[in-house]
This record gives C-alpha cells, structure tokens and sequence, in this order.
C-alpha cells in the first residue's frame, strides 16, 4: 500500500513522528547494548567520529561536524572522560583551543561499539534494497541539510 504525503498530513503518516519513533526505538537497543561499556547514547557519536576522524580534533570540530550545540558537546564530552575513553588538551598553539584524544580503554573497546554500530544500522535496514538503502540516506542528508539551513537562517535573524 503506498501512501501519500500531503503538507497538512495527520500525525498517523507524519513523517516527524516516524523519525521519533525510529530515534526511540533504535535508542532502546543502543542503550542496551552499550550498558556494559558505560557509554550512553549521546556519547556514542562522538566516540564514533573520533574512532573513525583519530585524535586531537578540536572540540569545537566535533559540535560543527557532528551537528550539536556546545552544551551538548560538553556534557557527552565530560561524562567519556569520566569513563576514561578521552582526554582533553589545550592546543599549545591556541589556547583556546581544545583537541581530544582517545584513550587506550577507548581503543580496547572500539571492535566491539563498532559492531554495536553495525547490528543497529543491519536492524533498522532489513529488508531495505541496497538502492532504498541509498535513496534513504539521501532522503536524510537532505532533511538534515534543510533543517540546519533553517536553523541557521533564524539564528541569522536573531542577531
């Protein structure tokens, strides 16, 4: 049965509540998973973008590339130095600067959260083509390329 989306569609075919609904489902398994690593859900992006961008990114990198705000970053950041996967460093040419560093604790577990990575992504695609698997990730790109267009536009406008 294909449906068919309208720009005054009902919260039954809404879109914003079918990537809700697919962020807190898919958010249970990862939390799950992960419970044994004491690692949540939001600091696993950024043990995910250091594992696979390496060390001494600047904080400031990660908020832009991974497309969080700096309190967020902040707290994710705080609580895997906690857990002793990271560390953090003054850049020693720009002090105002601060580039993190994976750990060897960090480095003992990535074979394993990648795999996490791998089960949640084979879940959420079964039975998806790899062409659907590929227009899907497009569909994203572009959703998330309009959002951030729009937020930037309105923080332009605040200003």
């Amino acid at each position: 049965m294909k449906k068919i989306f309208f720009e005054n569609s009902n919260h039954e075919t809404s879109i914003i509540r079918k990537i809700s609904c697919l962020f807190r489902l898919s958010n249970s398994i990862m939390k799950q998973k992960l419970r044994k690593y004491n690692i949540g859900r939001g600091q696993f992006h950024f043990l995910m973008y250091l594992f696979d961008h390496g060390d001494g990114i600047s904080q400031e990198e990660l908020n832009e590339k991974l497309r969080f705000d700096k309190a967020t970053t902040t707290r994710a950041l705080k609580k895997l130095i906690k857990s002793g996967y990271i560390t953090k460093k003054v850049d020693e040419t720009d002090h105002r600067v601060n580039r993190i560093f994976l750990t060897d604790k960090a480095y003992e577990i990535r074979k394993e959260v990648e795999i996490v990575n791998q089960e949640l992504e084979k879940i959420i695609t079964e039975h998806l083509s790899v062409q659907e698997k590929n227009q899907f990730d497009n569909l994203l790109d572009k959703m998330i390329n309009n959002v951030v267009r729009y937020r930037n536009s309105t923080h332009e406008e605040a200003k």
